[in-house]
């Protein structure tokens, strides 16, 4: 039984508003932000009118119309980034895989088109890992994508399932839903990559993941994470080195936040998610109480938007343990 040390799980910086930036810079600002709103409406076409609430059918909506195009898109706004971030949580789950005798059952939930499995499989494969994966998504039109993408390999099933990710655990009782679910313990490691954003309540996937997980799984997070002002991204020009954090702010609050992530992708703001999650507890029906311990905790700008670190990620790795 490990014991787990209590820290503060929320830093002092979630409720930074300092306005540190003089009105020159802030007419600046205003200027990038038009340009950058602008080429958001022109190449991503974002949904135009209210927008209504972020619930499960409003998501399959986005998604039903976005299958097709999602690679690209996605690619594009994150200017390429996004294959860096699947490749690591590969990286993650290959090393549970190597400390785990060669063999690893992963899920990876909201797996959309099945990128990160094409990142993972890859992985596994130079490395000789087997075992199993299953892509989870509720979206049919993404799953058809994903299926097509990804066969798996001698040593390894790779599967796709449709699902709630939000009722993930199979209860005793027989369901008549087409929805799958998943046995308590059953997994090694559950990767989301992009994926919690499109939810309605994180809180139940949460719990739902520390049901699935074995003891001592991991559970990896990577997803949006508002600007830290005191840690900008910096990027050079004419051989000097230049940060502007009030630009990451204002660009997250009227470019991010509206339009591409709610507007475009049916996605709500994941900061505080991050922070949630080292706080689900469950007791199983043995009476056992089972939590998260965190591994690794890191938030960095990446280079979004024309290669500009402006748009800060967020990855969380937890391990599920037996608390006190």
């Amino acid at each position: 039984m490990k014991n787990i040390t209590t820290t503060p799980n929320f830093p002092s910086y979630l409720e930074d508003s300092s306005k540190d930036c003089g009105r020159l810079k802030l007419v600046g600002f205003g200027f990038i932000q038009l340009l950058l709103n602008l080429s958001v409406k022109i190449f991503l076409r974002p949904r135009k009118g209210p927008v209504k609430d972020l619930d499960i059918d409003e998501v399959k909506k986005v998604y039903d119309r976005e299958a097709a195009t999602y690679d690209a898109k996605h690619h594009l706004t994150t200017h390429g980034m996004d294959t860096t971030w699947r490749r690591s949580a590969g990286w993650s789950v290959v090393n549970i895989g190597r400390n785990n005798g060669g063999l690893v059952s992963v899920l990876d939930l909201c797996t959309g088109t099945g990128l990160t499995i094409k990142e993972m499989s890859t992985l596994f494969s130079l490395w000789g890992i087997k075992g199993s994966i299953v892509g989870f998504d509720y979206n049919a039109k993404m799953l058809d994508i994903a299926r097509s993408r990804n066969r798996g390999y001698d040593g390894t099933s790779i599967r796709y399932a449709r699902g709630d990710a939000m009722s993930l655990v199979k209860n005793e009782q027989p369901s008549s839903s087409e929805l799958e679910q998943f046995l308590p313990n059953s997994f090694d490691a559950v990767t989301q990559v992009f994926g919690i954003g499109g939810i309605d309540n994180p809180s139940l996937v949460f719990r739902g993941v520390l049901q699935v997980l074995k003891p001592g799984g991991q559970y990896l997070m990577t997803d949006m994470h508002q600007p830290i002002t005191k840690l900008p991204g910096e990027w050079s020009f004419m051989l000097k080195w230049f940060n502007f954090p009030m630009l990451e702010a204002v660009t997250y609050k009227n470019t991010t936040l509206p339009l591409v992530l709610n507007r475009l992708w049916g996605w709500r703001d994941t900061t505080r998610d991050f922070y949630l999650l080292p706080l689900v507890s469950h007791e199983d029906k043995n009476g056992n109480k089972w939590g998260f311990k965190v591994i690794n905790f890191e938030v960095e700008s990446q280079r979004w938007w024309f290669g500009l670190p402006i748009m800060p990620v967020g990855k969380i790795i937890v391990e599920k343990v037996k608390l006190q």
